[in-house]
């Protein structure tokens, strides 16, 4: 079993109580939560009523010289049905066991219980709830063509300083995208792409051209002034996911990867939950735009009483202790839940940026 060991062969010797942290503040660039929220289930697996547009009579009007209708004639009749929705969650969870000597030894230097519970409870839960929603919204799959459209320009740093039509143009392509998701019949509102092509896009010379051709005077392009310019057209976010994680085995050198890719930049409507009464007449909360990380509110701690109490963390997972006396030494487990779930494919459209 892994077990937690500090490098000091004799004992700590530190004179402060002050810990160097590598990594800190690593989670504060994610995207996840804005694009796909998490989103609450009493059941680790649930059916849901799915009203689709065309089973549903979505969008339709009655405009057509059919539904015309004389006095004391029959109304025209049409035929609606609601299809069945499967949302689930996936169990998953790690554990760190900490000797009690060495826990006592650094006792007075560095709570580790403390430490790694936070690691666990922010790091760990962050970073995978970001993966899982980044592999969801950045998959062709998932997106009503099946397949991603290709920039008219493709993202290199040759094409970046060129202007004009030979030049790459990031907010015609979005412009593009946006008016796709509108003729299938969802009105898009987010647009999400990583740093590295954040970069290449703020700094293309038809970008600076047109924020600059709106906003007089501006020096540079950044995400307030690039979401502005979009806002017409119904954009009122633009995320830039900038976060990395690390990749290496346990105890080897770090490989930190991108958690966003640079193959895409994602033209959307986000995920979210409302009461649907007074939005859609069902009743019920209404689930709406491209989806939500699901998780399962049954799964809380459980088995040995914890010696601190869990930690719950918002969206389904917690963090718990518990001792092991068989080896003198007290556990640190994470446990979660979430997994994202897709409601609607017509909710998302691909740009490939050929970045290069």
């Amino acid at each position: 079993m892994p077990v937690f060991t500090p490098t000091v062969a004799t004992g700590p010797r530190e004179e402060l109580a002050l810990a160097i942290v590598e990594g800190e503040g690593a989670v504060n660039n994610l995207i996840g939560e804005s694009l796909m929220p998490s989103f609450p289930i009493t059941k680790r697996t649930a059916h849901l009523p799915k009203l689709t547009l065309a089973n549903s009579q979505g969008m339709r009007m009655i405009a057509d010289n059919k539904f015309l209708r004389a006095p004391g004639t029959k109304y025209e009749r049409m035929v609606a049905s609601v299809s069945d929705a499967t949302i689930g969650t996936n169990l998953r969870g790690a554990e760190i066991v900490i000797p009690n000597e060495t826990k006592m030894e650094w006792a007075e230097y560095l709570d580790l219980v403390a430490f790694f519970s936070a690691r666990f409870g922010q790091e760990f839960s962050g970073l995978t709830k970001e993966y899982l929603v980044a592999q969801s919204v950045f998959n062709v799959a998932n997106t009503f063509a099946g397949a991603a459209t290709n920039s008219t320009v493709a993202y290199t740093v040759a094409n970046r300083d060129i202007s004009g039509a030979l030049g790459m143009n990031p907010i015609q392509d979005i412009i593009a995208r946006i008016r796709y998701l509108k003729s299938i019949g969802e009105a898009p509102d987010a647009v999400a792409m990583s740093g590295p092509v954040w970069e290449r896009v703020r700094t293309c010379a038809n970008t600076l051209a047109f924020v600059r051709g709106i906003f007089v005077g501006i020096a540079e392009v950044n995400q307030t002034n690039f979401t502005n310019v979009l806002a017409e057209y119904g954009i009122k976010n633009v995320f830039v996911g900038d976060s990395y994680y690390n990749n290496a085995a346990d105890g080897a050198t770090p490989s930190l990867l991108q958690l966003w890719s640079n193959d895409y930049i994602a033209v959307m409507r986000r995920g979210m939950a409302r009461v649907g009464a007074e939005e859609a007449g069902v009743g019920v909360p209404t689930l709406a735009g491209f989806g939500v990380n699901a998780f399962w509110t049954g799964f809380e701690p459980g088995g040995n009483a914890s010696v601190s109490g869990p930690l719950n963390m918002a969206g389904g997972n917690y963090v718990e202790t518990y001792p092991d006396m068989s080896i003198n030494s007290l556990v640190v487990r994470v446990g979660m839940s979430s997994l994202p779930f897709v409601a609607s494919t017509r909710c998302l459209s691909l740009l490939a940026t050929q970045y290069a």
